[in-house]
C-alpha cells in the first residue's frame, strides 16, 4: 500500500522528496520494514535501483518514481572511490538483487572500507572520517527530531513458549563503562595485571574498547536490591564483580553455606549495616559505639591479609562481561593496592578430541573419570590437555596411558629406593638391584654425572617457573617427561660404571616433588611409604639448592654427546647403504674401529663467510642484506669456491630458526676431553672394539683415508672414520 508513496529522507540529496520502492533484500520483520536507499555505498541498493530502472513494470511500478534518481557521492574510500557500490557490483559481476552471495561478498567489503578508510565527500561534516562523522551524523538526527533511538534484538529470539521476542522499552538502570576517567582506571589496572598470555591481554584490550553502557538491573530472579530503586534487581554478572572480597571474612561471620550456623565472632545479619561494611572493606572511620567494633578489627585484618586477588581463574567467554565488569568495580571501589593482581583465562574442555554433549553421548563427568582413572590420573591428563586461551583437550588414551606411567615410575623409584638402601650397608661398594646399577658413594663426579646434574637442574628451574605461570602442561613436559628423559639417557650412558648415589637420591626427591601439584596422593605415597620420609610432602619445600641459573655448558656438553652418538649411527648406516651390505660390510661378527677427528679451528673460507654474513645482517629488521653478501663475496673471490654459496644461505636458514646467535659458533668446553672421559660409553653403545679420538691440531700423521674423513670436521660437528679388522 505504501509503495509509490512520496517521503521526505532526512539528509537527502533530493529535497523535493523520493519515491517508496519494492526491495526484495528488505525485511518486513526488521525495524519498520522501511530503509534509505544509498546506491553510491550500498551494493544491494545499487542492485535494486538498477533492476528498478530496467524493469519497471515487472515491479509493479511508475518509470517515473525512478526516472531523474542518480546515486550521489556520499563517502570517498582510497581503494573505490567515490562510488564503492557501482565499483565492486562490476568488479564481482553483479548483474541483479537476485544475487545475493556476490551481494553478501560485497556488502561486507563496502560497509569495512567505508568504515575504516572512508571520508565524507558531502554534508555537515565533510572530510570527516566515517568513524568521526557516523556519531556526530546520529546526534544531528535525534536532535533535529528526524530520527529516535530504536532498539531490537539482532537476530531472531524464540521464548521457551516457542513465540518469537521483542524489545520492550523498560525502565533501565546502567554501569556507565566506558566513561572516560573510569576506563583510565580499569586500562591501568589491566596494564598491571598479568594476564598469562598476550592473547587474554588482548582480549580485555578490545573489550574495554567497545564495552559502553550496560544494562544492570531486572525486575525477578536472584540477585541483590538495587539500593536506591528497590523494584529492581542487580543482574547476576554485574552483581558478582567483588564477591571474592567477601571470601575473605565469610568463615569468621557464618559456618554454614545458608548462614544458620553463627561464626566465631558471634556477628548477626544485623551487626554487618552499610557503615561495618566500609570499615571492613574499604577502610573508613566506623561510627563511635558500633558494638561489635572489636569483631569487626578481626574482619578488617583478615580482609586486608587476604586481599588483593593473587588470580582469578576463569572461562575466556567471560572476558566480555563479568571479567571486565571486575577490573571496573575493583577500581572504583578499592585503592591500587587491592586491584587484582592477575587473571587466568581458560577455554573449554573437550573430550577426545570432539566437544561434550549428552545428545552425542560424548560426555564424562569429574566423578566417572576418578572412579574410571583415579584422581592422580585424571588431574595429569587435565594438566596434559593444554593450558592456553583455546579449548582444552581431555584424551581417555593418555588417562590410560597415565595409569601405567604413574605404576611404571613407582616401581622403578621403588627399586632404586632398594638399591640405595643396600649401599647404606656397604657405601664403598657397588650395589646392582635389578635394572639399578651404583657405583660407591665416595666415587668422585664425572663429565656425564656433571651433564645429569646440569640437566636435573634446568628443568627444576624450568618447571618451577611454568609452575608459578600456571602452565601445567609445561611443567608437566618438563618435570616429568625431560625428567625422567634425562634419568634414562643417564641411567644408559652409566650402565657400565653405574650411577652415582647422591645423584640418584636428588632425582627421585626432585621427581616426587615437582610432581606433588599435579598427582599429590601419588607423591604423598611414594614420599612416605618408599622414601620412609616421617612428614608428609605437604610440609616439603621446593628444592633451594638450586643455581641463579642453569649450567648451560655443561648441558651443552650433553647435547654435543647424544649427537656426536647419532651422528656416528648415521655415518654407518649410510656406509652399509653404500656398500649394499655385502660381505664387506660390517656385521655383528666383524671388529669395528671408529675414528672421530675434532677440529679446533673452521676452514678459512667459511670463516670469511661468517665475517661477510654478520656485517650484512640488520638486527633491527632481522633480515640479511642479499644483495650487500652478494657483492662482497663475489669481490672477495670466494664465490669461486663451490661450497661457499650453498654454506652462506645455509647459516641464513639457521639464523631464521635460532636468531643470529647461529653466527657464533664458538664451543666452550675441550670436545677432546669430553669424547675421551666417554670412550667406554661409545664402544658399548655404538658397539665398536675401539674408538679413538683424534685432535686435528696436533695430530700430522694421517693416512689417506683419515685425511679424507677429517676434512669435514669443524668445532661442534665430529667427523668419523669407520673400519673394520
Amino acid at each position: 500500500d505504501i509503495v509509490g508513496t512520496k517521503v521526505n529522507a532526512p539528509l537527502s540529496h533530493y529535497t523535493d522528496g523520493v519515491f517508496m520502492l519494492p526491495m526484495d533484500n528488505v525485511l518486513a520483520t526488521k525495524g519498520t520494514g522501511v530503509v534509505t536507499s544509498v546506491p553510491s555505498d550500498s551494493p544491494d541498493d545499487f542492485a535494486t535501483l538498477r533492476d528498478l530502472k530496467k524493469k519497471a513494470e515487472f515491479y509493479g511500478i511508475q518509470p517515473e518514481w525512478v526516472s531523474g534518481f542518480e546515486p550521489v557521492p556520499v563517502i570517498s574510500t582510497p581503494a573505490y572511490g567515490e562510488m564503492i557500490a557501482s565499483a565492486l557490483c562490476e568488479e564481482l559481476k553483479i548483474n541483479s538483487q537476485k544475487d545475493r552471495d556476490q551481494l553478501a561478498a560485497a556488502k561486507d567489503i563496502a560497509y569495512k572500507e567505508g568504515f575504516y578508510n572512508g571520508i565524507m565527500s558531502v554534508g555537515e561534516f565533510q572530510g570527516q572520517t566515517v568513524q568521526e562523522a557516523k556519531p556526530r551524523v546520529h546526534e544531528q538526527l535525534l536532535a533535529s527530531g528526524d530520527g529516535f533511538a530504536y532498539a531490537e534484538p539482532e537476530g531472531l529470539v524464540m521464548s521457551r513458549s516457542g513465540d518469537a521476542c521483542v524489545v520492550a522499552l523498560c525502565d533501565q538502570w546502567y554501569f556507565d563503562y566506558g566513561e572516560a576517567s573510569w576506563k583510565a582506571l580499569a586500562e591501568e589496572c589491566l596494564a598491571a595485571m598479568d594476564t598469562y598470555s598476550e592473547d587474554t591481554r588482548h582480549q580485555f584490550e578490545l573489550t574495554l574498547d567497545w564495552l559502553k553502557q550496560r544494562a544492570c538491573a531486572r525486575t525477578y530472579g536472584l540477585g541483590s536490591k538495587v539500593p536506591w530503586d528497590s523494584n529492581y534487581l542487580i543482574e547476576s554478572l554485574s552483581d558478582s564483580t567483588i564477591y571474592m572480597s567477601y571470601y575473605t571474612v565469610a568463615h569468621l561471620l557464618h559456618r554454614s553455606l545458608d548462614g544458620s550456623v553463627t561464626g566465631p565472632l558471634g556477628i548477626m545479619p544485623a551487626d554487618m549495616d552499610d557503615a561495618a561494611w566500609d570499615y571492613v572493606l574499604l577502610g573508613k572511620e566506623l561510627l563511635a559505639g558500633h558494638a561489635k567494633v572489636q569483631e569487626l578489627d578481626v574482619l578488617r585484618r583478615s580482609y586486608l591479609y587476604w586481599y588483593p586477588v593473587d588470580i582469578r581463574s576463569s572461562g575466556r567467554d567471560l572476558i566480555q562481561n563479568h571479567l571486565t565488569f571486575s577490573i571496573y568495580n575493583h577500581t572504583a571501589m578499592f585503592p591500587k593496592s587491592e586491584w587484582p593482581r592477575s587473571v587466568r583465562v581458560n577455554g573449554h574442555l573437550m573430550l577426545n578430541g570432539e566437544k561434550m554433549s549428552k545428545s552425542t553421548g560424548n560426555t564424562l563427568s569429574l566423578r566417572e573419570s576418578c572412579d574410571r582413572y583415579g584422581a592422580d590420573a585424571t588431574r595429569l591428563t587435565l594438566a596434559d590437555s593444554g593450558d592456553g586461551i583455546e579449548d582444552a583437550n581431555f584424551e581417555e588414551v593418555m588417562a590410560n596411558a597415565a595409569v601405567l606411567n604413574l605404576y611404571t615410575l613407582m616401581e622403578w623409584i621403588t627399586e632404586a629406593q632398594k638399591a640405595l638402601q643396600q649401599l647404606e650397608i656397604s657405601p664403598e661398594q657397588a650395589v646392582k638391584v635389578g635394572d639399578i646399577a651404583l657405583r660407591p658413594t665416595s666415587s668422585p663426579l664425572t663429565t656425564v654425572d656433571k651433564i645429569f646434574n646440569a640437566e636435573m637442574d634446568a628443568l627444576t628451574i624450568a618447571s618451577g617457573a611454568d609452575y608459578k605461570k600456571t602452565m601445567y602442561r609445561d611443567a608437566l613436559k618438563n618435570g616429568l617427561y625431560e625428567f625422567i628423559k634425562s634419568r634414562e639417557w643417564y641411567v644408559n650412558v652409566t650402565v657400565d660404571t653405574g650411577m652415582h648415589p647422591e645423584l640418584l637420591r636428588k632425582y627421585i626427591t626432585r621427581q616426587v616433588i615437582q610432581l606433588c601439584p599435579i598427582t599429590p596422593h601419588w607423591a604423598e605415597h611414594i614420599w612416605k611409604t618408599v622414601m620412609s620420609n616421617p612428614d608428609s610432602i605437604m610440609d616439603a619445600r621446593w628444592p633451594t639448592d638450586l643455581p641463579s641459573d642453569p649450567d648451560y655448558v655443561t648441558i651443552a656438553i650433553g647435547d654435543y654427546i647424544r649427537k656426536v652418538v647419532k651422528s656416528a649411527r648415521d655415518t654407518e648406516a649410510a656406509l652399509q647403504r653404500r656398500t649394499k651390505k655385502t660381505e664387506h660390510s660390517h656385521n655383528s661378527n666383524t671388529s669395528k674401529t671408529l675414528d672421530i677427528f675434532v677440529a679446533q679451528e673452521f676452514p678459512k673460507w667459511q670463516e670469511e663467510v661468517i665475517a661477510v654474513l654478520k656485517t650484512g645482517y640488520d638486527s633491527a629488521n632481522k633480515k640479511f642484506d642479499k644483495k650487500k653478501i652478494l657483492a662482497e663475496l663475489s669481490t672477495s673471490g670466494a664465490l669461486q669456491n663451490k661450497k661457499v654459496m650453498p654454506f652462506a644461505q645455509k647459516m641464513q636458514q639457521q639464523v631464521g630458526q635460532f636468531s643470529v646467535k647461529a653466527l657464533h659458533r664458538a664451543v666452550e668446553f675441550s670436545e677432546t676431553s669430553v669424547l675421551s672421559d666417554i670412550q667406554n660409553y661409545l664402544k658399548s653403545t655404538l658397539g665398536y672394539t675401539a674408538v679413538n679420538v683424534v685432535n686435528l691440531a696436533s695430530c700430522v700423521n694421517l693416512d689417506p683415508k683419515q685425511a679424507k674423513a677429517a676434512e669435514s670436521a669443524v668445532p661442534g660437528k665430529p667427523s668419523f672414520l669407520i673400519y673394520s679388522h
